[in-house]
């Protein structure tokens, strides 16, 4: 049976119970239908259009936008989030100092919740891993309380990127210690590390962060860094749910990466279009700056390393300047057959509207003509395209979240989700209710190096795939060294989306 003790701050609380009821007055409101199936704009705007507010402090009279109908919610925002239990754990339990691989790493008493009896190993698993009766867990993420004082009427977006986050790691901790099944306890303490780097830093010196053997966040990539390197070669494991920058932590084992790269996302890109356009010709485009270039060097590789053959002809690369040459066409780099344009261009919205505008207008007039564009997740979020171009010229956009509101696992999970806290559920929220039922699940059934399972151990979840691989950086155009050591884990899996019916779809 799973137990969890919250640990939470006094101002930390109540900004949680602050920001869960003010972000309800969007929810008292009857949801008007997006004019585009985007999940970002529904959640954000659910209900603007109606000027009658219903109080969010004194009603509990709420309207119900799956049934239309106005319910009362038992649950509401005005009441207590959590059950809150004050736990102190001994400044004692720091532990050594590993200065070299040579030093043997002596854990630290891990406690079970709720007691002061030490938890005891119950089992092994694999890689020298402990299985133990309980496991601390730790949540750092930016509340931001310091920025809250009481009297502002907006939140900042980091926040509720935060709370979200929680209540769905909430949802998810409550489900699993109802439900059983899992023979171990769990000590949760959330702490805000208010992305700012002296205080992530302070939190890595504390007895409880040290004594934890799952970290879960933080935010900002040099927070993110600053934790993984303070788990380095002791018995704790990082998960950064945000973060998909690279040279985060170098050779370490012990720190997790749940969003892919951008290189991640331009070998998925290559794959599947490779794999499911049948196309004669397949062109990369960039309007010509450096960072873009270097995406080419990428996706270059990523093909050979599909044909398993180094010495394969590079693909098509073309640079194109539609602001100096606004009538040029394409028609020279289109086939009879299919033509597949892969343009990793997502800093220049622009750029790749005058790109699909032009591509759009030299081939809606031939149907024989077939084409596919590959573009970036930021494209979802482009707002001066023209969606007839994302339609007419068949676009497919990779990206790390994606909440398919038609799955009715997701459907419930958005009705729980708002008869809980009366709002509905941003995209955090499904990230934190994921990995959090993921990753617990792996530390009680492999523990406490339960990183080494990952990849014998994908899992399909409400945002995404979890697919996760370890991962060796070598020097380009170095053959892999075999054993060479492992920089980190991270979810190998992109999902990969089709605008169509002016919607975009999942199609992998």
């Amino acid at each position: 049976m799973i137990k969890s003790i919250f640990t939470f701050s006094n101002s930390l609380f109540l900004m949680a119970l602050f920001v869960l009821s003010f972000a309800s007055c969007d929810a008292l409101k009857p949801a008007t239908s997006p004019t585009r199936d985007d999940k970002r704009t529904e959640d954000r705007r659910a209900g603007n259009d109606d000027p009658e507010d219903l109080d969010p402090i004194q009603s509990r009279r709420v309207y119900d936008p799956e049934t239309g109908t106005y319910i009362n919610v038992q649950n509401a925002p005005t009441g207590r989030m959590d059950t809150v239990q004050w736990t102190t754990t001994p400044e004692d339990q720091q532990p050594p100092i590993v200065d070299s691989q040579e030093d043997a790493y002596v854990p630290p008493t891990t406690t079970n919740p709720g007691t002061s009896a030490p938890a005891t190993q119950i089992g092994s698993g694999n890689n020298g891993s402990r299985k133990l009766s309980g496991y601390n867990i730790e949540v750092a993420l930016p509340f931001l309380t310091s920025r809250y004082f009481g009297s502002e009427d907006k939140v900042d977006d980091n926040s509720l990127w935060s709370l979200h986050f929680y209540s769905g790691a909430k949802m998810a901790l409550d489900e699993m210690r109802t439900s059983g099944g899992l023979n171990a306890a769990f000590n949760v303490k959330v702490q805000d590390t208010n992305a700012d780097a002296t205080q992530a830093r302070s939190l890595t010196e504390s007895a409880d962060f040290n004594s934890a053997q799952l970290i879960i966040g933080p935010y900002v990539k040099d927070n993110v860094g600053i934790m993984a390197e303070a788990a380095r070669g002791k018995e704790t494991v990082v998960v950064s749910p945000f973060s998909a920058g690279t040279g985060v932590s170098a050779q370490n084992p012990n720190y997790i990466q749940v969003n892919p790269t951008l290189n991640t996302h331009l070998r998925n890109i290559m794959q599947h279009a490779v794999s499911t356009q049948g196309a004669d010709r397949i062109i990369l485009v960039t309007s010509g700056s450096s960072a873009q270039k270097s995406r080419l060097v990428a996706l270059q590789e990523a093909y050979k390393m599909m044909e398993n053959d180094p010495a394969t002809a590079d693909l098509e690369e073309i640079t194109i300047n539609l602001n100096s040459n606004p009538d040029l066409t394409l028609d020279r780099y289109l086939s009879d057959q299919k033509t597949v344009f892969i343009v990793p261009v997502y800093e220049d919205e622009s750029f790749v509207a005058n790109f699909l505008r032009r591509l759009y207008t030299d081939t809606r007039e031939d149907f024989g003509r077939n084409v596919a564009v590959y573009g970036l997740p930021q494209w979802v979020d482009f707002t001066r395209i023209n969606f007839d171009y994302y339609e007419g010229t068949n676009v497919h956009v990779s990206a790390s979240v994606f909440v398919d509101k038609l799955d009715p696992a997701v459907r419930s999970f958005r009705r729980d989700f708002y008869g809980r806290f009366a709002t509905l559920p941003r995209d955090e929220a499904f990230v934190g209710y994921d990995v959090t039922r993921y990753f617990l699940r792996m530390l009680a059934e492999n523990g406490t190096k339960f990183q080494y399972d990952l990849p014998n151990n994908p899992e399909d979840l409400l945002h995404t795939k979890f697919k996760f691989a370890p991962v060796v950086d070598t020097p380009a155009g170095q053959p892999a060294v075999e054993n060479a050591p492992v920089d980190r884990f991270e979810n190998s899996f992109v999902n990969i989306l089709r605008f169509r019916d002016y919607t975009f779809r999942r199609v992998n």
